[in-house]
Formats: structure tokens, C-alpha cells, sequence
């Protein structure tokens, strides 16, 4: 029979100490530790996924919560945001108002008794800011008509008084006047 022939892919003992024998042994045994260094990542890699993908999964929950709080609160936010809106221009409309208060009350003071209002329209000219009333009454007394006119005149806050009309009527013995009235910028 013949004798059995022996393949090592081994680098004999007398080749060992050659510069490709060293080269070889250098080269696996790096090559080992690189492939174990190599496999450590990959592993690591794969476990680290668990992990990434369960903080993946929670921030996305807490995206979803928050964007569904966002979409809770837009409604709300619109509502203030025009309320604050509306609430500049009363603000503005307030401070530019002209001050009816104090012109009425100025004239109820020149009032005597005996007078009664049918009619009363104040207003302001938006050019000039002036305030002016126009002023149809009546009254049973004559002279109460001509203590009124003459109240407006001395009025310190009234500015120009012009009488349209008077004028009595026999039915019913009432006097009655019509009067536009200018009132002082205060």
C-alpha cells in the first residue's frame, strides 16, 4: 500500500524563523484580535438596538402627547389671542372717546326746572374733536325757557349757543325750543 502523504498548511519549523513565517504568525494573530474587536462591536451594536429603539418608542409617545396638548390648547390660544385682540381696540376706542359724561353734566347744571327734553343728540366731529348737541325741549313757563338760554350762556363749558327755534302752541300752552349747543375742548 502506498504510505499516506501528509498536507499541513503550517508553515514547517524551519521556516518559523523567515520573514514570511513571522509575517504569517504576526498577521493571525492580529488578525484574530482584530476579528474578535470586530465582533465585540457588532454585538454591542446589536444589543445597543434594544435600547435605542425603546427610547425611540418613548420619545415618540411623548411627542405624540405633546403634539396632541398643542392641538388641545390651539382653540384656546386663538380665543385669547383675539379676545386680547379686541380688548387693544376698546382700550383705543376708550381713550379717544370724547367725555359725554362731563359735557351732560355740565349742561344738567345750567338746567332749571320746569324744562323737559323731547329730544337730545350729542355727538363729536372726528376732524376737529368738537362736541355738539342738538337740544329739542319744552316747557309750560316762558321764563324758564329764558333762565335755560341764559344758564347756557354763562356755562363755562359750553362754547356757542344758537337757538333754531321756538315756538308756542295755543292747543296745548307749551313752549318749545330748539338749540344747537357747542361745547369748550376740555
Amino acid at each position: 500500500m502506498p504510505s499516506k502523504k501528509e498536507i499541513s498548511l503550517l508553515p514547517s519549523e524551519e521556516n518559523n524563523n523567515s520573514f514570511l513565517g513571522r509575517f504569517l504568525r504576526w498577521i493571525t494573530s492580529v488578525g484574530r484580535v482584530v476579528i474578535i474587536f470586530t465582533e465585540l462591536i457588532v454585538i454591542l451594536a446589536f444589543l445597543s438596538r434594544f435600547w435605542l429603539d425603546r427610547k425611540n418608542s418613548d420619545l415618540s409617545e411623548i411627542l405624540r402627547q405633546q403634539k396632541a396638548i398643542l392641538a388641545s390648547t390651539k382653540e384656546f390660544e386663538d380665543d385669547y389671542t383675539s379676545l386680547q385682540s379686541r380688548l387693544r381696540h376698546i382700550k383705543k376706542f376708550y381713550a379717544s372717546e370724547p367725555n359725554y359724561v362731563y359735557n351732560l353734566n355740565s349742561l344738567i347744571q345750567s338746567l332749571p326746572s320746569g324744562i323737559y327734553f323731547q329730544n337730545f343728540n350729542i355727538k363729536s366731529d372726528e376732524k376737529t374733536s368738537q362736541i355738539s348737541a342738538t337740544v329739542e325741549l319744552y316747557s309750560f313757563q316762558e321764563d324758564a325757557i329764558v333762565n335755560f338760554i341764559t344758564n347756557l350762556k354763562l356755562n363755562p363749558d359750553i362754547d356757542s349757543v344758537q337757538v333754531q327755534k321756538i315756538e308756542k302752541k295755543t292747543k296745548d300752552s307749551k313752549y318749545y325750543l330748539s338749540l344747537a349747543l357747542a361745547f369748550k375742548k376740555v
